[in-house]
């Protein structure tokens, strides 16, 4: 007997379960290998054709679970759980650190890359990213089945794992911090590592009164503008003692196949920003009003 059909469900992808185990993102693998190591043969065979057929209703994906609801061959559908363990504010700022310390982490994460390594992280902080053994997974269903992976948790698990080739980001979701905050704090880290040694937070908490920014929209007239009291700042520019610390630090660029050097191009930049700094605001401001001098001439000619 087969399932009831369901409109608009929750799909696998075309790629998923390939028998090229190449073409499996290693995010995936990881997830498919605790699914295949808590369920039976059977209902893991029937999980994966219902993420085939779409039979998943709803697919929430929170910190510490998945949420779902799968039609099952029953009127009303299942709901369905898979549960995880979420880290702790100190354990997410080790992490952090960590990241923000390792250049090739960081550059590779800000690229929107999870590299494979990067369990080596969360070993040192004493956790795992992603769960390794069938106790590392929770799962229950109204189904009433008396195994713990019902073939209602195998399509949940399935198509989480095959979100996870395209969102592998999800995984700091389900350990409970969402990927933007993460990013957002490794680049006030790397931003501060070379100011001091203050710790940065992971949930940032924001003050009472606080004024947010005005909308890009209502300041594009004046978004290039330069305040008048910059003029007024007393410090010293000077050519770094190394060329381009930034770019050393972050190593290569982490875009394979590019048609132009990366890394070239924005040292080149920096370059141009550092001579114009370096010149100050008056050579500025004269090298602006002798071009206009010239166009001036120009168009009296």
């Amino acid at each position: 007997m087969k399932p009831r059909r369901v409109r608009g469900g929750f799909k696998l992808s075309s790629g998923f379960n390939s028998p090229e185990a190449d073409a499996i993102p290693w995010t995936t693998q990881r997830w498919i290998r605790v699914i295949e190591q808590s369920a039976s043969g059977p209902n893991l065979l029937e999980g994966v054709e219902y993420g085939k057929l779409g039979q998943t209703k709803r697919l929430e994906i929170v910190p510490g679970a998945v949420k779902a609801s799968v039609q099952g061959r029953q009127y009303r559908p299942y709901d369905t759980t898979l549960k995880v363990g979420t880290f702790t504010q100190e354990q997410w700022d080790q992490v952090v650190a960590l990241m923000a310390d390792q250049a090739v982490y960081a550059a590779k994460l800000l690229a929107g890359e999870l590299p494979p390594n990067i369990e080596e992280i969360f070993a040192r902080v004493g956790v795992r990213l992603f769960p390794l053994e069938p106790g590392d997974v929770t799962t229950s269903c109204t189904c009433g089945a008396t195994e713990p992976w019902c073939k209602h948790a195998c399509c949940i698990g399935s198509l989480l794992a095959d979100q996870l080739a395209s969102k592998p980001f999800l995984m700091f979701e389900l350990r409970g911090i969402s990927p933007s905050d993460l990013m957002e704090h490794v680049r006030q880290r790397r931003a501060l590592s070379g100011v001091g040694t203050t710790a940065v937070p992971v949930y940032t908490p924001h003050a009472e009164g606080e004024h947010p920014s005005k909308p890009l929209e209502e300041c594009i007239d004046s978004f290039w503008d330069v305040d008048p009291a910059v003029r007024e700042i007393d410090l010293p520019l000077e050519p770094p003692a190394v060329t381009h610390p930034l770019l050393r630090r972050l190593g290569p660029s982490p875009f394979a196949g590019a048609r132009f050097p990366l890394v070239g191009l924005l040292a080149t930049c920096y370059e141009m920003v550092s001579r114009a700094a370096l010149a100050g605001p008056e050579r500025t401001d004269q090298a602006a009003e002798n071009s206009a001098a010239s166009d001036d001439e120009a168009e009296q000619q």
